[in-house]
C-alpha cells in the first residue's frame, strides 16, 4: 500500500510526529512517502496514493496556512480516499484542554470543508530552551494560562507515542 504522510510543522515536533509516523508505516511493510506541505511542489499526486495522513499543529488557535492550503487545494481527491488527520496541540495534553483542542479540529474541518475518515488529537511539546522571553510570557499565560507542567523552563514533550502508533496502526490496517 501507497501512503503519504503531509504536516505542517512551527517549531519542530510536528515533523518529529509526522516522521516517527511515516517510520512506523514503513515498519509495518508500507511505501511511504513523507511531505511538507510548506514546500508546495506541483508535481505532488494525492490521487497516487491509497491512504493520506495529514499531521498540524495549532499555533494561535489554527493549524498552519500551508496546511489548510494543500487541504483545500487536495480536497476532492482526499474526500475519494481513507484519511486521517492528526491535530497537534498542547491543548491535547491537559484533560480541561480537550475540548479546546477539538475546537481547533474542528474549526480546521470546517474551514476546509475537509471529512477526514478519522481524526485524532496529539499532545505537543513545549520547547523552553528555543523560545525568546516574550514567547515565553505568551505560553505561560496565554497557552498554559497557570496550568503546570514538570520540567518547568526546560523542554518537556507531551506526546503519547504508545496512543499515537496504535491510531496510525488501525488506520492504515483498516
Amino acid at each position: 500500500m501507497k501512503i503519504l504522510v503531509a504536516y505542517g510543522t512551527s517549531e519542530g515536533q510536528t515533523q518529529k510526529i509526522a516522521e516517527a509516523v511515516a517510520a512506523r508505516v514503513h515498519e509495518l511493510h508500507h511505501d511511504v512517502h513523507l511531505y511538507d506541505t510548506a514546500s508546495s511542489p506541483a508535481d505532488l499526486h494525492v490521487g497516487s496514493y491509497d491512504k493520506i495522513i495529514i499531521a498540524a499543529s495549532v499555533h494561535q488557535q489554527r493549524h498552519q496556512e500551508a496546511v489548510e492550503d494543500f487541504v483545500t487545494a487536495k480536497l476532492t481527491e482526499l474526500q475519494k480516499r481513507p484519511t486521517l488527520f492528526l491535530s497537534i496541540s498542547l491543548s491535547a495534553a491537559f484533560p480541561e484542554g480537550i475540548p479546546e483542542a477539538q475546537s481547533y479540529l474542528e474549526a480546521f474541518l470546517k474551514s476546509t470543508n475537509w471529512k477526514p475518515t478519522q481524526t485524532h488529537l496529539v499532545a505537543g511539546a513545549l520547547l523552553y530552551t528555543e523560545y525568546d522571553y516574550f514567547k515565553e510570557q505568551i505560553v505561560e499565560h496565554v497557552v498554559l494560562r497557570g496550568r503546570e507542567v514538570e520540567g518547568r523552563k526546560g523542554d518537556y514533550e507531551f506526546t503519547d507515542w504508545a496512543s499515537l502508533f496504535r491510531t496510525i496502526e488501525t488506520f492504515v490496517r483498516s
